[in-house]
């Protein structure tokens, strides 16, 4: 990740961990990871970048620092832009996905490896080529490819795949489905690399990644419908944003049980269970948590009276003694995300 691309991750108005981000990149589904994605507004990114190594994003870090654009302390790596910062961040033509409020419900890796993999098959396929060297890909990927085309296969497959592509590319901007396309590998067409077009277009090559997983994205949103030739394909892959285990304890909650009954009778730790809730509630839209079962109108009226200024300030221990010996911290950041849910901007 180039500096510029960290500059489009920060903020002026708050102070962000560079660990929290490469941990969201990176996909480390912590509660304290997904909260601060929440709070940055970069849950969308969760997953995205796996293979970034650890520490990657300190020596951009180091360069925007030095060049007088982000403020903070480095040794904890705590940075916010500066005025110039902002204004670099703001007065750039960076890409802005448009599809990225989608990104946390659908596996966008592995629908861009099926996806890259479904159009060279179906490319050579119509060619009649039968000898060629297929994507470097996963083995799931693979198997779920061979399935896919078996039972797809027609002569009239190429034909419905390029008009659904092509209805779905129509939808973003002409740049982001040049770099879709360019992408693709079929007959006689190698393809290009991230690197390459991102020397094209002169973007970085994680810029390049974002425009490609927002085509993706838009192809995926088509392919719910179920005509679609890529139905089968990429339906698999759309998902509740939350862990099996932790949508079993919230339908646990959901149906009644108190939240000490429900680590009894899931046989797990009560710690386990505020884990799974406060999962849930981060990932979730605010009507798909029980708040009022978990969080009554009581508990909210005590923070309320007790908490104040912006969210990103409150501590913990800095509530009367008596009120944190009564409301586990579990409460405390279940109330800060109800607020955040309610659009509070605080």
């Amino acid at each position: 990740m180039d500096p510029a691309d960290l500059l489009q991750l920060l903020s002026e108005h708050q102070d962000r961990r560079l660990r929290v981000i490469e941990n969201l990149l990176r996909g480390r589904r912590t509660v304290s990871t997904l909260y601060w994605g929440l709070r940055y507004d970069l849950l969308p990114l969760l997953n995205l970048a796996k293979s970034l190594d650890r520490g990657a994003l300190d020596g951009p870090a180091q360069s925007l620092a030095q060049q007088g654009l982000i403020a903070g302390d480095s040794a904890e790596g705590v940075v916010h832009l500066t005025e110039r910062g902002q204004m670099a961040a703001t007065n750039t033509t960076y890409y802005r996905p448009i599809t990225r409020q989608n990104w946390a419900n659908v596996d966008l890796v592995a629908v861009r490896q099926r996806l890259l993999l479904a159009v060279q098959v179906t490319s050579q396929y119509a060619h009649s080529t039968s000898r060629y060297y297929p994507l470097a890909t996963d083995l799931t990927t693979r198997q779920a490819v061979r399935r896919w085309f078996h039972r797809v296969k027609g002569p009239d497959l190429a034909g419905k795949l390029n008009e659904a592509l092509v209805t779905s590319l129509r939808q973003l901007p002409a740049e982001t489905a040049a770099v879709v396309t360019d992408q693709f590998t079929g007959y006689e067409q190698p393809g290009y690399t991230v690197s390459q077009l991102a020397q094209s277009t002169n973007r970085s090559a994680w810029e390049i990644q974002l425009m490609h997983f927002d085509g993706v994205a838009q192809i995926a949103l088509a392919a719910q419908e179920s005509q679609h030739p890529l139905h089968d394909l990429f339906q698999p892959l759309w998902a509740v944003p939350v862990s099996r285990s932790a949508q079993q304890t919230l339908q646990a909650v959901e149906a009644g049980g108190d939240l000490a009954r429900v680590a009894r009778v899931r046989k797990v730790k009560l710690s386990t269970v505020r884990e799974h809730l406060l999962e849930a509630a981060i990932m979730l839209p605010a009507a798909d948590f029980p708040y009022d079962q978990v969080l009554s109108e009581t508990v909210r009226q005590q923070f309320a009276a007790t908490v104040t200024g912006p969210i990103d300030t409150w501590q913990y221990m800095e509530l009367p003694a008596a009120m944190r010996d009564e409301l586990d911290f579990f409460y405390f950041r279940l109330y800060a995300i109800w607020r955040m849910k309610r659009g509070d901007s605080e």
